[in-house]
């Protein structure tokens, strides 16, 4: 049986996306696996990972290029120091 990896609330960042229509804030809850899951207004929107050249991809949900890529950038600039 496969052991699924929490998500850690404790390690929630927030960061600020450009939807089309407007800027909302959304939270980023990383796992120890290297996922992200992405809750907007208390709903989760998606759950990105990094691939091989370190561009982020969707592993559940959609989102835009230009989100993701919002997010690819808040994500590790939030882990680099």
């Amino acid at each position: 049986m496969l052991q699924q990896i929490a998500f850690i609330p404790q390690h929630q960042f927030h960061v600020l996306i450009n939807f089309r229509n407007d800027e909302r804030v959304v939270a980023i809850l990383p796992n120890e696996a290297g996922k992200f899951r992405v809750i907007d207004q208390g709903k989760v929107i998606a759950e990105v990972n990094f691939n091989e050249d370190s561009s982020v991809v969707c592993c559940q949900g959609k989102l835009e290029d230009n989100i993701m890529a919002q997010l690819a950038y808040h994500i590790k600039s939030h882990y680099t120091f």
